[in-house]
């Protein structure tokens, strides 16, 4: 499988909600390709982080570019695939996992070639005939990732990666998520520790953004907005 990844590019992005601000002056950069993920505790913005990057939530200030230039939201939406954002977009438990693979052969437009492709990029066999609530943890979240996957988007989104998993699991969806991105597609995700796969960290709230062996394993303070951040 190989997919052509976008590059998602952050100049001193802020949001906020109701309580004020979720984060901010927030700058990353992510070339096609890599897995970059947003570490922080809860309440600390990785979510909404997530939901800023793939064009699911609006910045008071800053810029995000998309393949080095400003695009629609709705645009980066389509480019931009989440396999699990809360809230909106987590499988459905209630489905069997064939009614979810079908649910996404159609609403993707994939073929059952496509799917096997992409369960086995991940590492992934499960019971068609099981319910989703009934799945481990990590194999269903990497079934949501495999229909994620399954369409060849240029970028994909994973919330919370590490959220319920033993020790095991969290190895098998990070070197899941390194197998994913390797096909060339752009791995936007968040958890609350780093997995030794990732290409890219980035820290809230304190935005440290650390680009491993590109800066030595250096830890980067955020460059202002307008300067060349890599």
């Amino acid at each position: 499988m190989d997919v052509e990844g976008v590059s998602i590019v952050a100049r001193g992005i802020t949001a906020t909600g109701p309580e004020g601000i979720v984060f901010e002056n927030v700058d990353a950069r992510v070339y096609p390709g890599e897995l970059a993920v947003v570490l922080g505790e809860g309440g600390t913005g990785r979510t909404s982080l997530l939901l800023a990057l793939s064009g699911r939530l609006r910045t008071v200030a800053g810029r995000i570019e998309i393949d080095e230039a400003p695009r629609r939201a709705g645009l980066v939406r389509k480019v931009v695939v989440p396999a699990r954002l809360s809230p909106g977009f987590e499988l459905d438990g209630r489905l069997r996992v064939r009614e979810a693979v079908r649910e996404r052969r159609i609403t993707a437009r994939v073929s059952a070639q496509d799917v096997d492709r992409a369960l086995a990029l991940v590492g992934v066999d499960v019971d068609r005939a099981a319910l989703i609530d009934e799945l481990y943890p990590d194999d269903r979240l990497l079934l949501a990732i495999a229909l994620a996957t399954a369409g060849g988007p240029p970028g994909i989104v994973v919330d919370d990666v590490t959220a319920g998993l033993l020790p095991s699991g969290r190895n098998r969806v990070w070197s899941a998520l390194r197998a994913v991105a390797d096909t060339g597609t752009t791995v936007l995700a968040s958890a609350t520790e780093p997995g030794s796969e990732a290409d890219v960290l980035i820290r809230l709230p304190y935005n440290v953004v650390d680009f491993g062996d590109d800066t030595g394993g250096l830890p980067l303070f955020s460059s202002t907005a307008g300067e060349d951040l890599r």
